[in-house]
């Protein structure tokens, strides 16, 4: 096999039963191709070849006695999903048997029926927009309480649109109740239910964190501070009790044992260091073949906390992992929405623009519209649009900062644009123009974006997307006023990057809505 990239010819001879590292030369041999000036790599395939590690190899690891040992930390993890996913379908299932029945067997009732179907249906399809299937169990019960009800509500409304085009699924009011009932309380008893089992070690999935260096105690610390839309370890005792802030010692050899004594069911590997990586895979073959999952430290951080781990990250990983993908019917279909929705938002919300303007207009010296240069795709600036809501002077003295929680440079108006985000609304006209989504990364300003790719890695990186008048890390995540808040940001902005969908804008537009009509903006 010959692979052809830049201008460096490198040879890789066969080697049986030697160290991976010896796989590589000490040296390479810059040469170019008289001819075509490429690069040429060329390698010999091995034929039942063997790689042989040695133990003095695992170098950081310590020993005694011969043996290697790495730290681990055990964690339980709450998975309650599945009782929630079984007992919503068994609900469906008694609604459309239920219709089915009235159908085939005419009734008073049967006309009513479909439409009884319709609403839990709808209700249904929130709770996982909304994520209450996954927070059903960590949430506290305040952020429990709004999320379902929110849910219901947005069912509701859902349902009566269909019901204005459809006429004929128009439920009777009693049936109506009882789906209200039905879909409204399944949630609450099913926290009750499902919060007591876990506490006693049920639906409770046992991980094992192992690694070397400081990266396991890091995911460890991270998974008990910075968890995001799961919320499943929030209020939740730690089952067992096995679970340290210094961890556990564990023997190499004897990692196996130690998982199944433990029950263990997934191993997280949090070592970045390549011969290390392959002593675990080697120890932990039987077991992942007998069933245990194995997964990455950053794969596992992003599932359970919606979100990239950038301690972890590196270039490997984002060439290799799965995800990030586009297509150009994707790209199409989405600027379609970003067009129709910009349009239908400056039409409806056409009267409050006006009222917002004149607020602004009276309220301080300055022009109405902010126009500010911001970063976009690839790189590129644009000017974005914004209601002012600082003093037309606020930067003069001391230059490009952000904003504090209580800035002095806000004005009375602009406090409350802010709170209600009625600020960001203009930027409709970036979408129309194209320089900006609906959903997308915040976009910065170039002062900075320089800054901060000098400090954070890869945060050149959510450049590759458009920016959006509101994102995953928006709704996520407060207001950043930092580099270590712009360092939290980013690892929600690479999620979204890497599962962008219908399904995940329509979950952020959902968040966006709350926070609009719930004020809390910055």
């Amino acid at each position: 096999m010959v692979v052809t990239c830049d201008q460096t010819a490198f040879t890789a001879p066969a080697t049986v039963g030697r160290s991976p590292s010896a796989l590589l030369p000490d040296k390479v041999d810059w040469r170019t191709s008289a001819r075509s000036g490429a690069l040429s790599l060329r390698v010999y395939p091995l034929f039942m070849a063997t790689a042989t590690v040695d133990s003095a190899a695992w170098g950081g690891v310590s020993t005694s006695h011969g043996k290697a040992h790495l730290r681990a930390w055990p964690l339980s993890l709450a998975r309650p999903r599945g009782v929630f996913l079984a007992a919503e379908l068994a609900l469906l299932a008694l609604a459309w048997l239920h219709t089915l029945l009235h159908t085939l067997l005419p009734t008073a009732w049967g006309e009513h029926s479909l439409g009884t179907l319709v609403l839990i249906a709808s209700c249904a399809l929130f709770f996982h927009l909304n994520n209450v299937d996954r927070s059903i169990v960590g949430a506290n019960s305040s952020e429990f309480c709004i999320d379902h009800l929110e849910c219901v509500f947005l069912g509701f409304l859902a349902s009566a649109l269909l019901f204005y085009v459809f006429p004929g699924l128009v439920p009777r009011v009693d049936f109506a109740v009882t789906a209200a009932l039905l879909i409204g309380l399944l949630p609450f008893i099913l926290r009750f239910g499902l919060r007591h089992l876990v506490t006693r070690g049920k639906f409770v999935e046992q991980v094992l964190i192992v690694g070397t260096g400081d990266l396991p105690a890091k995911l460890h610390r991270a998974l008990g501070t910075g968890m995001g839309h799961t919320k499943l370890y929030a209020d939740l005792p730690t089952h067992s009790g096995t679970s340290t802030d210094r961890g556990v010692t564990v023997d190499l050899a004897e990692l196996n044992q130690w998982v199944a004594r433990n029950q263990i069911s997934r191993v997280v590997i949090a070592e970045l260091d390549g011969q290390r990586r392959e002593r675990l895979a080697d120890a932990l073959l039987d077991s992942r073949l007998r069933g245990l999952q194995v997964s990455d430290a950053a794969d596992f951080y992003e599932e359970v906390s919606g979100k990239i781990w950038a301690e972890a990250l590196n270039s490997q990983w984002f060439v290799y992992t799965d995800g990030f993908k586009r297509s150009p019917a994707g790209a199409r279909l989405k600027r379609c929405f970003d067009v129709a929705f910009a349009l239908l938002l400056i039409l409806f919300a056409a009267p409050l623009l006006l009222l917002v303007a004149i607020a602004v207009k009276f309220d301080s010296v300055g022009p109405v519209l902010f126009r500010q240069v911001r970063v976009g795709l690839h790189g590129k600036t644009f000017i974005i649009y914004k209601f002012r809501s600082m003093r037309h002077d606020a930067e003069l003295a001391a230059g490009p900062t952000w904003t504090a929680p209580c800035d002095e440079r806000v004005t009375r108006v602009g406090r409350l644009l802010r709170m209600f985000r009625l600020d960001e609304m203009p930027q409709a006209f970036n979408v129309l123009i194209g320089d900006m989504s609906i959903v997308g990364p915040r976009p910065e300003r170039p002062y900075f974006v320089h800054r901060l790719e000098q400090e954070i890695p890869f945060y050149n990186l959510r450049h590759y997307l458009k920016p959006g008048i509101t994102g995953w890390a928006q709704v996520m995540y407060r207001y950043g006023a930092s580099v270590e808040d712009a360092c939290e940001k980013l690892q929600y902005d690479f999620y979204y990057a890497k599962h962008k969908s219908f399904r995940c804008d329509a979950a952020i537009l959902l968040k966006t809505v709350r926070i609009v009509l719930c004020g809390r903006g910055r």
